[in-house]
C-alpha cells in the first residue's frame, strides 16, 4: 500500500522520522471517504517537495502581506514588486507614462520559423495622438487617436530577425517609444537542420532540438529515441546505474526498483521482517516454535524437535532421550540471552541511530544563508571549522584583485605544517564580506578551513602547487591529439565529479572555467573559487552586470543562457560552463570568441545563443569531444547531460584513444 502525507511547517528544521515496529496494525483513512485500509508500516520513502509561498504573502515564514497592486509581482523573499507596464513606485500605484510590446504567442519555443507571430502595441496613461510600428527604419503600421495596436507577421522567416519599435506620440507633441528584438531560430515541430529541412521523427513524445535533433525522455535513447536503456541504465540519455538489488527491475525512466518477492525499500535492499513474506511483504508467516520464516515464499524451517509445514508437530527420536533434547534447548536459550547482553551492553544492538544533528543543522544553515546572505549568515556556526589566526602563518602574496588577495601560508596542526592558500578581502564592505561568507559556507560543507574570529579573516584551502589548468594551458605548445587527451584532458574528469558532489549539497559553483581548477602535486584537479577572487582576472573574461539591483562582474562568455536571462544558477547551467572549460582544453586556454566577437554585452550574447550560435569546433578536436561540449550547451537545461553521464563519456573518449593508459583518479572539490 502507498500512503502520502503534508507537514506543513513555518521554519526550517531537521526532522527524524522513527517507524516503531508495531504490534498491531496502523489505520489509515482516506479522505472525505467513510471507507478505511488497514496497514503494517515497515518503510517510509520520503520525498522533499518545498512549496513557495501563496499569492500575496512572502518572507521566509510567508508570514508578511504583500502591498504590489495592479496585477504586479510580489518577491517571494523580500516582498519588492516587479510593476508591470504602466506602473511604477514601492507598490505599483502610480501611474507611469510608458509603451510596452507584446507578442501572440508570448513563449519563445512556439515562435518558430513559418510560424504566425502578433506584435501588441500599447500606451500607458498618455493621451494618445498616433501610434506606429516599424521594423528595420521602416514605418510598417500607423493609428490614430488608439492607445493601441497590433501588427501581425505571417509565416515568419530568420530574416524577420530584428528589432520592432514602437512609438508612440502624445497630443502634446512628445514622442515615447520601445523596443522587441525578435530571433527566430528555431524550426517547426519535428523539423532540424540549417534549412529546417529535415525530419526529426521522434518517438516516445521527445522533442525535436534544430541542431542535436531528437532529445530523449528520460529511459530512452538512439537517433529517433527508439532504443529503451539497457539494462542497469536509466534517466536522461541512459546515463544513470540503477541501484536496484536481489534480482529487481528498474524502471528505465526513473530509476524506480520493482522488488521481487520477499524484499522491500527504495532499493529492495530490506528484507521482510516480522513474520512476512512474498510480494512487498504482504503475506504473514503461518511457521510456530521459533521456526525459521523464508522472506521468499514463507517455507518454514524447523528448529528441533518441531517438524511439519509450520512446524507444529512434535518428533523425538527413538534413540535420543527427550531429557537430553530438554536440556540441549535449554542450554541454547541461556547461551543465546547471555550473548545478547552482551551485544546490548556493548551498543551493537541499541535502538538509537548515531546523531547526525550537526551535520544536518549546518546544510539547513547554509540553504537559509543561501537565500539571503546579507541578512541570515550566523558565523557562529562554521565553528566546527575554525582554525585560530595563531596558527597560521601568512606567506607571500601569490593572487591579488580589486576585492580580494591570496596569500600562500603555514597551517599548523596536528598532523604537523601544512602548505594553504589563505583568501581574504581587501576592501572591507558588505559585498566583499558577503562574498566572502557565501564562499566560506560553501568550502566549509565540503570540509575546509577558515578564521572569522580575529580581525583578519580568511579562508584556507590545500595549496595548489602546480597552479590553475589555465596556466598549465597556456604553458603548452603545440601537442597532437593523444598528448591533448592523455595529460590535459585527463584533469577535466576530475571537475564532473566535483558536480556531483555539488549538485548532492544543493549547491551552483557559477563560474566553472579552467581558471578555477586548480592541479595539485599528486595531480588531482580541483574546483576552487566560489567568487571572492574573481576580480583579479583579466577584463574580458568577465562583465559587469547591468541588470537592476546587481552589481558584480560575472563571466558572461562562460555563462548559461538561463543564467544571463534571469540570474538562475543550477547544477545544469554549471554543465553549461563546463562545457566551455573543455573547449578551453582543446584550444590550450584561448578566450571564448562568439561570432568572431570577443567583448559582448549581455544584449548581444542572448541575441547570439538565441540564434543557435555557438562556440565553433577547435582545429583538431576530436569530433566525439565537440559533440559533448554542444549537449552542454542546450537551450533546455534539462536536456544537458548529467555530471555522472559527464564524467561516463569522457572515460569512454579516453578508453578508446588511450586504452593503456587511462588513470581515474578521486575527485576532491
Amino acid at each position: 500500500m502507498l500512503a502520502s502525507g503534508t507537514i506543513p511547517t513555518r521554519e526550517a528544521m531537521s526532522y527524524k522520522c522513527e517507524i516503531p515496529q508495531f504490534r498491531t496494525p496502523i489505520r489509515i483513512y482516506y479522505e472525505n471517504q467513510n471507507t478505511r485500509k488497514i496497514s503494517y508500516v515497515e518503510y517510509l520513502d520520503i520525498q522533499i517537495k518545498p512549496v513557495g509561498c501563496p499569492v500575496g504573502k512572502y518572507g521566509l515564514l510567508c508570514h508578511k502581506t504583500c502591498i504590489c497592486k495592479n496585477g504586479a509581482r510580489c518577491h517571494g523573499f523580500n516582498g519588492a514588486c516587479k510593476c508591470p507596464p504602466g506602473w511604477k513606485g514601492v507598490a505599483c500605484d502610480i501611474p507611469k507614462q510608458d509603451v510596452s510590446v507584446t507578442t501572440t504567442p508570448s513563449d519563445p519555443r512556439d515562435i518558430y520559423i513559418s510560424a504566425n507571430i502578433t506584435f501588441h502595441c500599447k500606451a500607458h496613461h498618455i493621451e494618445v495622438r498616433s501610434v506606429s510600428i516599424t521594423f528595420q527604419n521602416v514605418t510598417t503600421k500607423v493609428t490614430f487617436g488608439v492607445n493601441e495596436t497590433d501588427f501581425e507577421v505571417s509565416k515568419i522567416q530568420p530574416t524577420n530577425s530584428g528589432p520592432y519599435t514602437c512609438q508612440v506620440r502624445d497630443t502634446r507633441g512628445n514622442t515615447l517609444n520601445t523596443t522587441f528584438v525578435l530571433n527566430v531560430t528555431n524550426c517547426a515541430p519535428d523539423t532540424k537542420g540549417a534549412r529546417c529541412d529535415e525530419v526529426c521523427g521522434c518517438l516516445q513524445g521527445a522533442s525535436c532540438d534544430r541542431w542535436a535533433g531528437c532529445v530523449c525522455p528520460p529511459g530512452w535513447t538512439g537517433i529517433r529515441c527508439h532504443t529503451k536503456c539497457r539494462h542497469g541504465k536509466y534517466g536522461k540519455d541512459c546515463e544513470r546505474n540503477c541501484t536496484c538489488q536481489n534480482g529487481a527491475s528498474c524502471s528505465s525512466s526513473d530509476g524506480t526498483c520493482e522488488c521481487t518477492d520477499g524484499w522491500y525499500g527504495k532499493d529492495c535492499s530490506k528484507q521482510c521482517k516480522n513474520g512476512r513474506f512474498g510480494w512487498r511483504c504482504q503475506q504473514i508467516c503461518t511457521c510456530k516454535n521459533n521456526a525459521t520464516c523464508s522472506n521468499v515464499d514463507g517455507s518454514c524451517a524447523c528448529v528441533t524437535p518441531w517438524t511439519g509445514p509450520d512446524c507444529d508437530q512434535w518428533q523425538t527420536s527413538r534413540d535420543e532421550p527427550l531429557l537430553e533434547i530438554l536440556v540441549s534447548l535449554g542450554s541454547l536459550v541461556v547461551l543465546v540471552a547471555i550473548v545478547m547482553a552482551i551485544l546490548y551492553k556493548t551498543g551493537i544492538l541499541a535502538c538509537s541511530a548515531p546523531d547526525t544533528g550537526e551535520e544536518d543543522k549546518i546544510l539547513f544553515e547554509l540553504r537559509k544563508m543561501e537565500q539571503d546572505l546579507a541578512q541570515s549568515l550566523q558565523p557562529g556556526w562554521l565553528g566546527r571549522w575554525e582554525k585560530k589566526i595563531k596558527h597560521l602563518t601568512p606567506g607571500p602574496l601569490i593572487g591579488e584583485g580589486m576585492f580580494g588577495l591570496v596569500r600562500k601560508g603555514k597551517l599548523r596542526t596536528f598532523e604537523g605544517e601544512l602548505a594553504v592558500a589563505a583568501k581574504t578581502v581587501r576592501v572591507e564592505d558588505s559585498q566583499s564580506y558577503r562574498d566572502f561568507y557565501r564562499e566560506a559556507a560553501i568550502l566549509v560543507a565540503v570540509h575546509q578551513w577558515l578564521i572569522t574570529t580575529s580581525a583578519d579573516k580568511y579562508i584556507l584551502l590545500e595549496y595548489a602547487s602546480k597552479g590553475d589548468i589555465l596556466g598549465l594551458l597556456r604553458r603548452f605548445g603545440n601537442i597532437n591529439e593523444k598528448d591533448l587527451l592523455g595529460n590535459i584532458l585527463g584533469y577535466a574528469v576530475h571537475i564532473p565529479r566535483a558536480l556531483q558532489e555539488l549538485e548532492r549539497l544543493r549547491i551552483a559553483h557559477r563560474d566553472v572555467a579552467a581558471r578555477d581548477v586548480l592541479i595539485t602535486a599528486d595531480d588531482v584537479a580541483k574546483l576552487a573559487d566560489f567568487g571572492l577572487a574573481r576580480d583579479v582576472y583579466a577584463t574580458t573574461q568577465y562583465v559587469r552586470c547591468n541588470r537592476p539591483g546587481v552589481d558584480e562582474l560575472l563571466p558572461l562568455k562562460w555563462m548559461a543562457l538561463e543564467s544571463i536571462e534571469n540570474g538562475e544558477y543550477t547544477c545544469q547551467s554549471d554543465v553549461w560552463s563546463f562545457g566551455v572549460l573543455l573547449w578551453e582544453i582543446a584550444t590550450l586556454g584561448k578566450d571564448p570568441c562568439y561570432d568572431g566577437r570577443m567583448q559582448l554585452s549581455f544584449l548581444q550574447m542572448v541575441g547570439i545563443l538565441r540564434q543557435g550560435i555557438r562556440l565553433e569546433r577547435p582545429p583538431g578536436c576530436p569530433e566525439d569531444l565537440y559533440r559533448l561540449m554542444r549537449s552542454c550547451w542546450r537551450d533546455v537545461p534539462d536536456t544537458r547531460p548529467t555530471p555522472e553521464g559527464i564524467e561516463e563519456r569522457l572515460l569512454h573518449l579516453r578508453r578508446a584513444l588511450l586504452p593503456h593508459d587511462v588513470i581515474e583518479m578521486e575527485t576532491v572539490v
